[in-house]
């Protein structure tokens, strides 16, 4: 399993000559397991994601993402734009979430898009010039405006200490079953990105995340701050980040619907594993 799931990452990072990529052409798209809108959702795709379409039925598009989960999007929320996949110029937001306006002011317009964090934007210039509005290129083609301080011009991947710094950034973000941005995480979807700022791929789901083959087990009584947390009874159902002295940091429902910080001592979600990065494998997850 661990193999296909290196292919699929190695065949999205490096898209072949002559590949159409398809990428997403909302902030925020549901992924359903079916072709239709009251069926489940398995997850979620972010403005500017490349895609893989494999399927296509009565306005839907069936497809492959990075992370190897397929699944079901409105075909209106894909768009062909090769030039914008593969340009040098995409830069990712360090804001949680950032207005794209059609002119260089907040008013008299509302928004074009409100995108969240994780997505990039394809800038006219990468060089920070310290000027308030940055001119960039939506994936439509137009030219539009969005602020100066929304923007990482020079971004780097983070330590495991930056990062669980970093987590707390989201507290209070709502639970959303299938969500993967800053509009409402799931617990799998709020840890796999945090492991992305690492520069880290990992599955999407937290049983799929239990038996990857960058981690290796790890006694509770010997949990270090980093470590991956999964609960469960029969079988494994949430996951969270250990942040020290019994305390971790998820996306979950148990107090409220929102990223929190527990304590696993409540028992409120009954601890079954954990979890901690086997340093000799990170090569092989990192981009």
């Amino acid at each position: 399993m661990y193999r296909i799931l290196l292919v699929v990452f190695v065949f999205f990072l490096h898209i072949p000559e002559g590949l159409m990529a398809e990428l997403i052409c909302r902030p925020v798209v549901n992924v359903y397991i079916d072709p239709k809108e009251d069926t489940e959702i398995d997850s979620q795709a972010l403005y500017g994601d490349v895609v893989e379409i494999v399927e296509q039925k009565s306005g839907w598009s069936k497809i492959t993402m990075v992370d190897g989960i397929t699944g079901w999007v409105l075909s209106s929320q894909v768009i062909s734009n090769p030039s914008y996949e593969k340009s040098r110029n995409l830069r990712p937001l360090k804001s949680l979430f950032a207005h794209i306006y059609r002119v260089k002011d907040t008013i008299p317009y509302p928004p074009l898009l409100t995108i969240p964090y994780g997505t990039k934007v394809k800038l006219d210039k990468t060089v920070d010039t310290g000027e308030r509005w940055v001119s960039i290129e939506l994936l439509s083609g137009e030219k539009a405006w969005i602020q100066r301080g929304d923007i990482d011009f020079a971004p780097k991947h983070k330590t495991l200490e930056e990062v669980l710094i970093f987590s707390k950034s989201f507290l209070g973000i709502p639970y959303t079953w299938g969500g993967r941005s800053s509009y409402g995480y799931d617990c799998s979807g709020f840890v796999q990105m945090l492991f992305r700022e690492m520069g880290l791929h990992i599955p999407r789901n937290s049983g799929d995340q239990a038996k990857c083959g960058l981690f290796i087990p790890v006694e509770r009584e010997d949990l270090q701050p980093g470590d991956l947390l999964f609960f469960g009874t029969k079988k494994i159902t949430h996951v969270g980040i250990y942040l020290g002295n019994g305390q971790f940091i998820h996306s979950g429902v148990k107090e409220r619907p929102m990223v929190m910080i527990s304590s696993l001592e409540t028992g409120k979600y009954p601890f079954k594993t954990a979890r901690r990065i086997n340093r000799s494998m990170i090569a092989s997850y990192q981009s």
